[in-house]
C-alpha cells in the first residue's frame, strides 16, 4: 500500500510536465500561415478595355465609363449626354466637341484608341465635353 501511495504523486507530477510542455510548444491559434513576401504584381495588358473620366468642366459634372480602342468620340458623346443629364431632344450631339484634358486646343474625333487610349492609372484619360454649337 505504501509503493502505490509514492508513486501516485510522481505520476501526476509527470503528466503536469508533460501537458504544460506542449502548452507551451503548441501554437494558441489554429491554422497559423506563414505570410509569403509581398510582391507588386502589376498586370502589363489584362484586356483591350479602359475606363476613361468624361468631365463637364463647364457644370463640374463627371462620369466613368468603360471604352475599346474602337470606341468612336461620337459614340463616348452619347453615352457621356446621357449618364450626365444633357440629353434633351433639343441639343445635337455634333454640338459637342470632346477635348483631351492635356491639350484643349484641338476638339478630337474618330476612334478613342487613335488619342492616346491607356488603362485606368495616375495617368488614364480624361476627356473634357464643351457644349460649342455653331453660331
Amino acid at each position: 500500500m505504501v509503493a502505490r501511495r509514492t508513486l501516485l504523486p510522481g505520476l501526476a507530477a509527470a503528466v503536469m510536465a508533460v501537458s504544460l510542455l506542449r502548452m507551451t510548444l503548441i501554437p494558441a491559434f489554429a491554422g497559423v500561415q506563414v505570410t509569403p513576401d509581398r510582391q507588386l504584381r502589376v498586370a502589363t495588358h489584362v484586356s483591350d478595355i479602359c475606363e476613361i473620366v468624361v468631365t463637364c468642366p463647364s457644370v463640374g459634372a463627371r462620369t466613368r465609363m468603360v471604352v475599346q480602342d474602337d470606341t468612336t468620340v461620337d459614340a463616348i458623346v452619347k453615352r457621356a449626354r446621357q449618364a450626365l443629364g444633357f440629353d434633351q431632344s433639343f441639343l445635337n450631339d455634333s454640338d459637342f466637341k470632346v477635348y483631351l484634358k492635356k491639350d484643349e486646343s484641338t476638339p478630337i474625333s474618330g476612334k478613342i484608341g487613335d488619342h492616346g487610349l491607356v488603362p485606368w492609372g495616375p495617368e488614364g484619360m480624361e476627356l473634357h465635353i464643351y457644349f460649342d454649337p455653331p453660331l
